[in-house]
């Protein structure tokens, strides 16, 4: 298929969350999305675990993280892969929350994604 662009979801406290998208070739409802999440700050975010909510008339799937661990100053990335059963084309809209450690504090942080590009739902 198209290329459809990518979208920063996230960039706030030295993190950054970029959703990547593809959509499924066996069902054309679905909406492949693969987060990255990177860490520009010098001390690793440990614990990391996201979390993604949408309406009612969508289906979400959230497979297992590459890993919990966000190495500092951008070497690495966590890479997690969200499926969207979007059955109506409606407008993609997803709630997000991110928990992780930092330099011993707890973090969270919530934010509303509403920049889906729309061939990642049309």
């Amino acid at each position: 298929g198209s290329m459809i662009p990518s979208i920063t979801a996230y960039d706030a406290l030295g993190l950054k969350i970029e959703f990547t998208f593809e959509r499924s070739n066996t069902n054309p409802s679905v909406t492949v999305i693969t987060i990255q999440a990177s860490n520009s700050t010098e001390l690793d975010m440990t614990d990391f675990v996201f979390q993604a909510a949408v309406p009612k008339t969508f289906q979400l799937q959230l497979l297992s993280p590459s890993s919990s661990v966000v190495p500092a100053f951008n070497t690495g990335t966590i890479t997690q892969v969200i499926k969207v059963l979007n059955p109506q084309k409606q407008q993609l809209r997803m709630r997000i929350k991110l928990t992780f450690n930092w330099n011993g504090y707890k973090v969270q942080s919530e934010a509303e994604v509403n920049n889906f590009p729309p061939q990642s739902w049309q």
